[in-house]
């Protein structure tokens, strides 16, 4: 078969690109069809540098990289301009505008959605486009058209395939993503007495519920990620003392990242997940995980085995998790167990099966 991968954009490097690098792996000649591509993202240009990519007029705009709000109108035109009559499968890898591509009858297009636009749809809280009142009217309505676009829908989880459900009447089923056990292999763990949030710090992420409980407590916290909220992030630091309790430790490479992860006493995730694929990573590494309960989490944490939830998304329900935490409750084995559940040859194997029976 002739296949094409549509991809929403490649700006950074996070749980959907590496789902994208698995599907790749799958389709080592399919090219690759994005509204924007960072050629000087660094893991990019290693883990998808060898493939065709193709980009949208968006690529050609001057300063594109800081007009993402303004720009919003046009992502849905930008995918609908790519042509896909060579192709017999296009494979849209989404959680906002690549499901929008228009295929002719020929060619069979299947949508892997992490998630209907969550900002679009305020799953997680993100309210942050509330101004933009009509042309959020405006991007759903075009959302639930382009609903209708692919042939089939596969759902990154259970939680997805209850949104596809809500918002677009659809059904689909569910693929789970995997995590790359291999990084997690031959590493020596140890209790470093901190907690640790890895998170883009977005509004929704909840960032501040963790960083608050464990600046009140005197808890060590680290927090790795950068975003919007970094700002707010650091003038919430100034109300504790020490402020060394807390560490906003901004962007890591993966090799870091485990590090830290190795020494953490529990992985802390304190927004609402699609799915989650950090809540993994940490089992991976035998460290359990305190988590909101909603959203993916309940599908990759075991209450009681692999990490523990907190009900009401306030500072004083994680507080009195934090304060009633004992690592020693939670098996290193359980959590390993756990994690390999999600990994990548599973997936793959999934992922084969499923489009070959569609």
């Amino acid at each position: 078969m002739r296949v094409a991968i549509a991809h929403d954009d490649l700006v950074q490097w996070g749980g959907a690109e590496r789902v994208l690098e698995g599907i790749c792996e799958i389709y080592p000649d399919a090219p690759i069809y994005t509204s924007v591509y960072d050629g000087n993202h660094l893991e990019l240009k290693i883990r998808l540098g060898n493939k065709k990519i193709v980009t949208s007029f968006l690529q050609k705009i001057p300063g594109w990289k800081n007009l993402y709000k303004q720009l919003l109108p046009l992502y849905p035109i930008a995918f609908e301009q790519f042509d896909f009559s060579e192709f017999d499968l296009v494979i849209s890898s989404t959680s906002r505008f690549a499901k929008c591509i228009i295929t002719k009858p020929g060619t069979k297009h299947i949508c892997y959605c992490h998630t209907p636009p969550r900002f679009l749809w305020n799953f997680s809280g993100e309210k942050q486009y509330k101004k933009l009142g009509l042309l959020m009217n405006y991007l759903r309505k075009l959302d639930r058209v382009s609903s209708n676009r692919p042939d089939h829908f596969l759902a990154g989880s259970k939680n997805a395939a209850s949104r596809i459900k809500k918002v677009y009447g659809l059904d689909s089923k569910v693929v789970y993503p995997f995590i790359d056990l291999e990084r997690f292999k031959n590493i020596e763990t140890f209790d470093g007495g901190y907690f640790l949030v890895i998170s883009r710090l977005n509004k929704y992420k909840r960032v501040d519920l963790a960083v608050e409980a464990c600046g009140k407590l005197g808890i060590p916290l680290k927090v790795i990620g950068v975003g919007s909220e970094m700002d707010n992030s650091n003038k919430l630091l100034n109300c504790f003392t020490p402020r060394n309790d807390v560490q906003l430790l901004g962007n890591l490479d993966d090799e870091m990242v485990v590090r830290v992860l190795s020494g953490a006493r529990a992985l802390i995730i304190p927004g609402i997940e699609d799915f989650g694929l950090t809540s993994l990573e940490a089992q991976a590494l035998g460290k359990p995980v305190i988590a909101f309960k909603q959203g993916g989490v309940l599908e990759t944490v075991i209450e009681g085995k692999t990490g523990l939830f907190f009900n009401d998304q306030t500072v004083d329900a994680l507080t009195k998790v934090l304060e009633d935490f004992h690592s020693a409750k939670y098996s290193e084995s359980d959590c390993l167990k756990n994690a390999a559940k999600f990994s990548k040859e599973k997936f793959l194997d999934n992922f084969k099966q499923m489009i070959a029976s569609l």
